[in-house]
């Protein structure tokens, strides 16, 4: 799954955060509330969107386009299945933490700086102190 596209000449594409999707729906004008997907992907202003060259422009859109495309989103199923994450206060064999921690060090890897403590709280469903504690058990079993 792509987070961000570099755009030539312009910067890094990005997902919205909520903030910026928020601004996205109070825009009224609906050609403008289409641009500002792209630009405020791309860290600019409406207006500084539409001072580019057309070409740099199509260029914006189209890392929009891939970075939003349903491609990115579906799951491949070559992957074996994931390990059922233990429970709040459940033992875990170290075997098992071991494992663990080796997939939450691939997933930090992939993230950007800065990003996996969040995932981890949002996403893994287990707590950063878990985590903590897998990737120390996958670092000691290495």
């Amino acid at each position: 799954m792509h987070t961000e596209i570099e755009v030539e000449g312009l910067g890094v594409m990005r997902h919205l955060n909520n903030f910026q999707l928020a601004r996205v729906k109070c825009i009224a004008n609906r050609e403008n509330r289409s641009l500002a997907f792209a630009a405020f992907g791309l860290g600019m202003t409406l207006r500084q969107f539409k001072a580019l060259p057309i070409h740099q422009q199509k260029a914006a859109w189209a890392a929009h386009s891939r970075l939003y495309a349903a491609v990115t989103y579906t799951r491949e199923t070559d992957q074996p299945a994931r390990p059922r994450l233990p429970r709040p206060y459940e033992r875990v064999s170290e075997e098992k933490a071991a494992q663990l921690g080796a997939d939450l060090l691939r997933v930090k890897h992939e993230l950007p700086h800065g990003h996996f403590r969040r995932w981890v709280e949002d996403k893994s469903g287990i707590t950063y102190t878990q985590a903590q504690r897998f990737i120390k058990a996958a670092k000691v079993a290495a």
